[in-house]
């Protein structure tokens, strides 16, 4: 067998191996979790309430996407909406393997099919990660005093960034060349101006709108309405970080929900709270896995109405 021949065997068999070690990481990081505790929201009474955090939760994870495409515009390769959510969110699935890295090289790989260079995948990835984490850090401000107490000014410190961002964002490409230096890559060849500031405020809307899916699951156990708003968004945004941080858990398993269930406390018992964390996990697991198989079921209808018009050309 030739050499390309090799390679066309190489690529499905590759493809498949990645897809299976995703499913069986989400597999076990399902069954890790207590589902028993959220067992209080599975009723008739609160199913207005998962309903509603469900439709928020995606519309969270559409401005994610937009984010993520707004600086994969700023590199120089502005993709369609369908493409973008396609590689982006099948790419998220990645999420499940113990690492961030793995969401980068899947979505690299995908976007290469798309035309763009893996530099530039790479690039996109660097430049994302400062402006999910100061975003993440400026709504988690809001249930700072829940986690940090006296001391949770020290988390308004990313509000003071994020405004440098906002009025010079050729920071965030200085910044992801720095931690391409020190991850011994190539510095991303970008100049970062309005789409960066674009994909700011689509992810500080992602962060806000998330948070008010654990809101809804948190009035669902009976918590007080007004007093839990900042601090369930404050708290999801705080969650999400960790997960990101914690590295050598798949999507930050248990230290998530140990986070949210902790902050929780102060608005609802204990086991209430640990319900509307594991419950959240829930929410955001079913309707990641729902969203994607809806853009990529609706991704192949496409293809397959684009492949007669090829085949009679």
């Amino acid at each position: 067998m030739s050499h390309g021949g090799i390679r066309r065997l190489h690529r499905p068999v590759l493809r498949w191996v990645t897809v299976g070690t995703i499913v069986i990481c989400l597999c076990w990081t399902v069954q890790r979790q207590d589902w028993s505790a959220a067992r209080p929201v599975l009723t008739l009474r609160a199913l207005p309430y998962l309903t509603a955090s469900g439709a928020l939760n995606v519309l969270a994870l559409v401005c994610a996407m937009l984010s993520w495409r707004s600086i994969m515009a700023e590199v120089g390769h502005p993709l369609p909406r369908l493409q973008a959510a396609r590689i982006y969110f099948f790419g998220m699935t990645a999420k499940y393997l113990p690492g961030q890295f793995w969401v980068a090289i899947t979505q690299a790989r995908l976007a290469k099919r798309a035309g763009v260079p893996g530099r530039a995948s790479i690039a996109v990835f660097l430049l994302n990660v400062p402006v999910i984490l100061l975003t993440g850090l400026l709504v988690g401000a809001l249930a700072g005093p829940g986690v940090l107490g006296g001391w949770s000014w020290l988390l308004l410190a990313p509000a003071f960034l994020l405004g440098l961002v906002l009025i010079r964002p050729e920071l965030v490409g200085r910044t992801a060349a720095v931690v391409a230096r020190l991850t011994r890559k190539e510095p991303p060849a970008v100049t970062t101006g309005p789409k960066t500031r674009a994909a700011v405020g689509w992810l500080l809307a992602c962060r806000l709108v998330s948070g008010l899916h654990l809101w809804l699951l948190v009035m669902a156990l009976g918590a007080p309405a007004m007093r839990s708003l900042s601090l369930s968004i404050g708290a999801f945004s705080l969650a999400a970080v960790s997960g990101m941080l914690v590295v050598f858990l798949p999507d930050g398993a248990v230290v998530r929900e140990l986070l949210m269930a902790g902050v929780l406390v102060q608005v609802l018992p204990v086991t209430a709270a640990a319900a509307a964390a594991i419950a959240s996990r829930a929410v955001c697991l079913g309707s990641e896995l729902l969203l994607t198989a809806v853009i990529l079921g609706n991704a192949a209808v496409v293809r397959n109405r684009q492949a007669p018009a090829k085949q009679g050309a």
